[in-house]
């Protein structure tokens, strides 16, 4: 096991990056490149005398596996990436978690680019990258991009807390920070486009830790007896305004030609949710939304109806009030 202090490590290889690649397209002078020459098989000395301090890799990383790559001349990544790779690629439950493409996450409560801040970064590397980041149900995701096939890193979020913080930048995005902490786990730290998108992932981060600490959790299609149970007395109300024969009953009643209600159109609310714009519509827990246009779909929301008002309402609070 090598004995060398990780921060001489990191400062030697980024001396050798800036020599061998920095340089690399400098017009140097003639004593200038002598030097340069010296250096770089001075640090090749030094990386076969202690193998196990500066291990000498085949070859540049997969794009995939790390987090701006940069190879030098002598055919290997620079140990800074290694730890910038350690910090996204073991987070926590990594071993529950599986490896996913962007597109294939459903249930996405959330999702935007933030700069995610490196537990360890040296002097050419930058402390704070982009990311595109997913919080889906309980895991928090974050991509390269949106289109990555499958995640830098991820973490579940029970047991964290979740919370705003204005001190981990200098700059004009101090107000746009906000942090995920657990005792005894790795701390998240980002930073959001604005301030007011900060608060809003801290909303969502918190909505979601609050829904899992509460008693009732929203069950799937194969635990639909328990779900029928709670909203006992909804369903009925909803099929005995909406009955089989329907179509039949209002062709009785008009001569025009019966319309068939559009049931796929219909979405049960799973919890309230308070209108905080204009635009948006309130609803509690079991009110039926007729969903009007899914236009936002990108954005997490649609357009619905109820009791005659129209506005948009978040996807993720609804579901399909009937099995077609």
């Amino acid at each position: 096991m090598g004995t060398t202090p990780n921060d001489i490590r990191l400062l030697l290889n980024d001396c050798e990056y800036f020599i061998a690649d920095i340089l690399q397209d400098e017009q140097l002078s003639e004593i200038a490149e002598d030097a340069q020459k010296k250096l770089l098989n001075n640090f090749r000395l030094v990386r076969e005398r202690f193998p196990l301090d500066f291990s000498i890799q085949s070859g540049p990383k997969d794009d995939e596996g790390s987090d701006d790559n940069r190879s030098s001349s002598l055919g290997r990544s620079a140990p800074s990436d290694t730890s910038e790779n350690q910090d996204d690629w073991i987070p926590d439950y990594v071993e529950d978690i599986p490896m996913v493409a962007v597109h294939e996450l459903n249930n996405v409560i959330k999702q935007s680019y933030l700069e995610k801040r490196r537990k360890d970064h040296s002097f050419f590397s930058s402390e704070w990258q982009k990311r595109w980041c997913v919080l889906n149900n309980s895991v928090f995701y974050y991509f390269s991009s949106e289109k990555d096939k499958q995640q830098k890193g991820c973490f579940d979020i029970r047991d964290y807390d979740v919370q705003l913080v204005t001190n981990l930048r200098k700059d004009s995005k101090r107000n746009s920070c906000f942090e995920l902490s657990a005792p005894g786990r790795q701390v998240y730290q980002f930073t959001a486009t604005s301030p007011q998108e900060a608060r809003d992932w801290v909303t969502q981060i918190k909505f979601v830790l609050q829904d899992l600490s509460s008693s009732f959790i929203p069950v799937d299609d194969d635990e639909s007896e328990e779900l029928e149970e709670d909203y006992d007395d909804i369903e009925e109300d909803i099929y005995e305004s909406m009955p089989e024969d329907f179509p039949a009953a209002a062709a009785e009643e008009s001569s025009e030609v019966a319309v068939t209600p559009d049931y796929a159109s219909y979405y049960q609310c799973l919890w309230d949710c308070q209108a905080d714009e204009l635009d948006e519509l309130a609803f509690s827990r079991g009110d039926l939304i007729r969903i009007i246009s899914k236009e936002l779909n990108y954005h997490g929301w649609w357009v619905g109806e109820l009791n005659g008002k129209v506005g948009i309402v978040p996807k993720d609070f609804l579901q399909p009030a009937f099995i077609l």
